[in-house]
């Protein structure tokens, strides 16, 4: 009996002294020999004392915790975490919160990763000051046996609050050298928001002219909008900043639904009297979940630089503005309203000075599983200030078109059939000639149907049947939509092979051709061939290319992986002598390095309207030396044609764990008559992360990653 009274009693005063320590401050303490004095309220705790503290662990060798006068005080070796930064030292002196202290020889460890370690700190309240410290987020045995890039600092002051560190008196070091000495600099944590500052700058070393820096600055305006300036400036023989210098300003707003922005360059030359800008405008906002409205804006007094002779500046505009309705009348139909305005570099040309407003409409309705009609109403007006012979002051454009599908299976043929009525009406009125006012219409009716046979699994045979029903054409269209031309395996089994709806073809044809999917040696081959027949040789399009036969050339693509090298290829060859008339070649090779080559060349003879044989390089390249080195190159030729440029770069790019250097050579050529110049630079950028070039790492949800903030306390 007296025994279970004892261990009662002993039981009772356990419970008792766990309550009394966990009402003061949610203090746990868990340690292999504790004292407790109730009277003074102070537990003392032995070596390897585990101690929490609201959200702050320790780690101690021995001392007291005294609540009557609010302090904790460590003998020896402490390690204190919270969350994922890590404080360790010597002899901590503090408050029971810890918002207080004094500690000696402090190891601190930021984000699991920024080391700072120094002699003595000390927190008050929101701001921890550390004195006579060493400061680097690099691996300590690093590439150089020791860290990239370090700092030594007689003082630094991190607010918490903030996420802010304050430096004086600092000496970066870059493996162990001093480089550089700053009285005074700050930065942030990855955990501070944004905060406005200068990012990292980049030098520009002209090889035979100028040299220049950029040094872009970042500023938050509030949480939806950020400003980032990007001056460069051009040294000579000294930096004007006043006569010789560029600046590109962006302004970037995000919203619930939406996004705008506004991009100002402005660009000065001292061999110019005249300031060129270029301002930019894009917006797009959701204003319910049925409407869209976006807007583009280009606006510009500027001097084209490449492949111009104009001297003075010329206005150009381009504006853009467009909204679009889902679901207007029927379930998943849509109605698109927009208006675009165009004025060229040439402004001597009223004719090229469009005002194009436009309305789009377009339904789809299910008839059955098979079967859907498509209905598609285009209403364009272009207007210009002045007209030509062949070119109108105001072109009122109606387009109504009519699509019925049908797709069913026979047998083991897939089958595709597609009716098409399209009907054009346009009314054409000169401004300088009344007499040549006229209209112009077309009514066109295409059948098709596209067969699908599958010879095996690896074989896929195709037959197209296309019929160009001309109902009515008045043969004065004037075509404002598009004047690009492609022939390429896709294209021939479109129903129109021209671009746009200006231009239709006027016969009808077959397409037939083998797609094909195999696989030899685990290696993977993909080969398509297609080739047409037009059943008439007056073929407008036929024309265009080129081609004099009924049947048309061979169109190929394909593409194969052959271990770490892919290649992708179209090519169209002579339907009598099988020579290449135009080919695109494309190589990417993984490993051992990465490379990628892309060839081009088209022939004179592929299209009527071709002077000269094209013949294009393009050549990229990267490749890692060693585990810290990559370099790089990059060209593009013009193998034919001296006209176009020629341009290349040499990259190397040297990095670490906590910072990279890019260097890079860039060399651009011309041959032409225009007033264009041959440029060669030399870029260097060196970034260091949380101090960017003395700055921070900057990111956030409106730019794409920037690194550094250099703060100078601002």
């Amino acid at each position: 009996m007296n025994r279970i009274l004892i261990i009662l009693l002993i039981f009772v005063f356990c419970v008792r002294q766990i309550m009394i320590l966990n009402a003061n401050d949610d203090t746990y303490i868990n340690t292999t020999n504790i004292t407790y004095d109730e009277k003074k309220n102070i537990v003392e705790f032995a070596d390897n004392s585990k101690i929490n503290i609201g959200n702050t662990n320790m780690l101690v060798d021995r001392g007291i915790i005294d609540y009557n006068n609010d302090k904790i005080e460590v003998y020896g070796n402490f390690y204190l975490y919270q969350e994922t930064n890590i404080l360790s030292g010597k002899d901590l002196k503090g408050d029971t919160r810890l918002k207080n202290f004094t500690a000696n020889q402090v190891s601190f460890i930021y984000n699991n990763d920024l080391k700072i370690d120094s002699d003595i700190a000390k927190r008050r309240d929101n701001e921890v000051y550390f004195y006579n410290n060493f400061l680097t987020p690099c691996e300590l045995i690093g590439f150089f046996g020791c860290p990239t890039w370090s700092l030594r600092i007689d003082k630094t002051k991190y607010d918490v609050t903030e996420d802010k560190f304050t430096h004086y008196d600092t000496f970066l070091q870059i493996a162990d050298y001093k480089v550089f000495y700053l009285p005074y600099f700050s930065h942030y944590g990855s955990k501070a928001p944004r905060k406005r500052g200068f990012l990292t700058p980049t030098f520009e070393f002209g090889i035979s002219g100028n040299s220049s820096i950029y040094t872009p600055y970042y500023l938050p305006i509030n949480d939806s909008t950020d400003v980032k300036f990007k001056p460069k400036f051009i040294i000579t023989e000294g930096i004007n900043i006043i006569d010789n210098y560029e600046l590109n300003t962006l302004i970037k707003n995000k919203s619930s639904g939406g996004e705008f922005s506004i991009e100002l360059d402005n660009v000065k030359s001292e061999e110019k009297s005249n300031l060129n800008n270029t301002l930019r405008m894009y917006f797009k906002q959701v204003l319910n979940k049925e409407q869209v409205l976006s807007f583009n804006g280009l606006l510009t007094n500027s001097v084209s630089t490449t492949r111009s002779n104009n001297e003075e500046p010329l206005k150009f505009e381009d504006i853009f503005l467009r909204l679009d309705n889902y679901n207007f009348a029927l379930k998943d139909d849509f109605l698109g309203t927009e208006v675009t305005t165009i004025e060229s570099y040439d402004s001597t040309s009223d004719s090229l000075i469009p005002l194009s407003p436009r309305i789009i409409y377009h339904n789809n309705i299910k008839i059955s599983k098979n079967i859907s009609n498509i209905n598609e109403l285009d209403f364009t007006i272009i207007k210009r200030n002045k007209s030509q012979s062949d070119l109108p002051s105001e072109n009122n454009s109606l387009k109504i078109n009519n699509y019925i599908t049908n797709n069913k299976k026979i047998d083991d043929i897939n089958v595709y059939n597609k009716v098409s009525f399209l009907n054009s009406l346009n009314n054409y009125n000169f401004e300088h000639n009344t007499d040549l006012n006229n209209t112009g219409e077309f009514s066109h009716l295409i059948l098709s149907s596209d067969f699908f046979y599958n010879l095996n699994d690896n074989i896929n045979t195709r037959l197209k049947i296309i019929h160009n029903e001309e109902i009515h054409n008045s043969d004065n269209i004037i075509n404002e939509d598009s004047n690009s031309l492609t022939f390429n395996y896709q294209n021939l089994y479109s129903d129109n092979r021209f671009f746009g709806t200006d231009s239709r073809e006027n016969t009808s044809r077959l397409v037939y051709g083998i797609e094909t999917d195999f696989i030899i040696n685990n290696q993977e081959f993909d080969l398509n061939i297609n080739q047409s027949y037009d059943l008439s040789k007056n073929n407008k399009f036929a024309k265009k290319i080129n081609q004099k036969s009924y049947f048309s050339d061979y169109a190929i693509e394909g593409k194969t992986k052959i271990k770490n090298l892919l290649v992708n290829f179209d090519t169209r060859l002579d339907n009598s002598s099988f020579n290449k008339k135009e080919m695109n070649v494309e190589f990417e090779i993984t490993e051992p390095f990465k490379i990628m080559l892309n060839y081009h060349e088209t022939q004179k003879n592929a299209y009527i309207e071709n002077s000269n044989d094209t013949e294009y390089l393009g050549i990229n390249f990267e490749k890692q030396i060693y585990k810290n080195l990559i370099a790089s190159y990059s060209s593009n030729i013009d193998l034919k044609n001296n006209f176009s440029s020629y341009y290349d770069s040499v990259g190397l790019k040297i990095f670490d764990d906590c910072s990279e250097l890019n260097i890079q050579y860039s060399n651009r050529r011309y041959n032409d008559d225009y007033n264009t110049s041959p440029e060669e630079l030399l870029s260097i950028n060196f970034s260091m992360d949380y101090l960017g070039f003395f700055g921070y790492q900057q990111s956030t949800d409106l730019f794409f990653q920037e690194t550094g903030n250099l703060d100078y306390g601002s």
